[in-house]
């Protein structure tokens, strides 16, 4: 577990950016900022949903973000998509955030624990593939030797 990347945000704190996102939301529309400090802690929640939440409001947020802000809300973007454990997409994010800022440490160490977590999620699903076919054959290789006898 990696504090930079694994903690996450207080009930407390949660529940303030929810009640100031409401009140916004009943003036009319949430400011920018707004919604990207509840998509921040939504992200950072303990529980995927909110988490979910927090990536769709993020992904809502970004086109109408001047380029030269967009740092965070992509950085965050792909903070929530690797806890959902979409890595293919959190890569994407990281990627656009890298064109900009090659040497970011940040990014660079979220890029390199996606990829880890990519590379040995491949290798238990196709250790999953694999057991699966060895059971089949199995099965199938017991259905043959019964019908000969």
């Amino acid at each position: 577990m990696d504090p930079e990347f694994d903690d996450v945000v207080a009930v407390e704190d949660l529940m303030a950016l929810e009640r100031r996102y409401a009140a916004e939301l009943q003036q009319g529309a949430p400011s920018r900022q707004c919604r990207f400090e509840y998509g921040w802690g939504l992200v950072r929640s303990r529980y995927r949903e909110d988490t979910a939440r927090g990536v769709a409001l993020l992904s809502e947020l970004l086109p109408e973000t001047p380029a030269e802000e967009q740092r965070d809300v992509l950085f965050y973007l792909a903070l929530g998509c690797y806890r959902l454990k979409e890595y293919e997409r959190a890569l994407e994010h990281l990627e656009r955030l890298l064109v900009a800022e090659p040497q970011n440490a940040q990014v660079l160490r979220l890029r390199s624990r996606v990829r880890s977590r990519l590379r040995r999620d491949g290798l238990v699903g196709a250790a999953i593939v694999g057991g699966v076919v060895m059971g089949v054959a199995g099965l199938v290789g017991v259905a043959i030797a019964r019908a000969r006898h």
